[in-house]
């Protein structure tokens, strides 16, 4: 998935969180924290793994649900000190959700059908426990941005983003308050 896909998925499940909890609220600092996480796995794994070829692949370590336990456990601790445990909650939500929607819908609706021969493509969640997959084109940026296609898959992860920017407008466009207050007393100090 795209960085746009992961990003949308990311904010559509904290917003589903919010509403399922009833506690917690969309603030400038947890759809920051929620799209980082919704990003953070690539951000470690993809330098790791492709320029640097210290990982063996860009879904490894990072992707892994033992590595995603471990960092939003310690995110969880530090927030909770901070006094700011729903932006690493929102973290959190981001975080796993890039790792369970980089299996794709081939692997998820073929695992659903019975397919066992799709569970090799989920071994990264617990890697190093089990081995990566054996992608074709992980070895590089260039690779990826040249096969980029406008398939159906790509336009359900410009649809996703759309609904995900439809629900922020919907839900009262949370953040642009706290940027629009940031920026006027900025202003105010300087006047």
């Amino acid at each position: 998935m795209w960085p746009w896909g992961h990003l949308a998925v990311g904010y559509l499940c904290y917003v589903a969180l919010l509403e399922v909890r009833d506690a917690g609220k969309q603030t400038l600092l947890t759809l920051f924290a929620v799209g980082f996480g919704s990003q953070f796995p690539d951000l470690i794994d993809k330098p790791l793994a492709w320029s640097m070829a210290v990982l063996p692949s860009g879904r490894s370590f990072a992707h892994s649900l033992i590595t995603a336990t471990l960092i939003i456990g310690i995110a969880y601790q530090i927030g909770r000190r901070l006094r700011r445990e729903e932006a690493a909650i929102a973290f959190g939500v981001g975080y796993l959700s890039h790792s369970l929607v980089d299996l794709g819908p081939t692997v998820v609706f073929g695992l659903l059908k019975g397919d066992v021969s799709q569970m090799e493509w989920t071994t990264y969640l617990l890697w190093p426990l089990l081995p990566s997959p054996p992608y074709p084109n992980d070895s590089s940026f260039y690779e990826h941005f040249v096969e980029l296609t406008l398939d159906p898959y790509m336009v359900a992860q410009f649809v996703l983003l759309g609904v995900a920017i439809a629900v922020w407008i919907a839900t009262g466009m949370p953040g642009v308050t706290e940027v629009r207050q940031g920026v006027r007393n900025r202003l105010k100090q300087v006047v």
